[in-house]
């Protein structure tokens, strides 16, 4: 009888123990194994930034970056409008690239 109480005793303080890891994590902005937990807290980037690679790169920026949804987007744009488009395009690539890559970012992140 004494060995179940031995085991019982040893998985209540594995229990015990686990808990008290799972009450002890750190939330928030002061989280530091992660550098993506605290995306949340970071200020927005400032509206229509310029990022030089993106205006340089166009569409093509957004496929290195791994956004295949918003080139694919903008190449469609350029390819229905006959070329017409071609350099608002790359303007909008140039000026939105570093909003779109953090709202990329959070929703990758979110639950919801």
């Amino acid at each position: 009888m004494a060995r179940v109480w031995r085991v019982v005793a040893r998985i209540g303080g594995a229990i015990l123990r686990g808990v008290r890891k799972v009450l002890e994590i750190e939330i928030g902005p002061s989280r530091k194994e992660d550098p993506m937990a605290t995306l949340y807290h970071q200020p927005l980037p400032p509206r229509l930034s310029v990022n030089w690679w993106a205006l340089v790169l166009g569409p093509f920026w957004y496929l290195v970056r791994g956004l295949w949804v918003h080139a694919s987007i903008l190449f469609a744009l350029v390819f229905l409008s006959g070329g017409t488009l071609f350099p608002f395009v790359w303007l909008y690539a140039g000026l939105k690239a570093n909003e779109d890559l953090l709202e990329v970012r959070i929703a990758q992140k979110s639950f919801y």
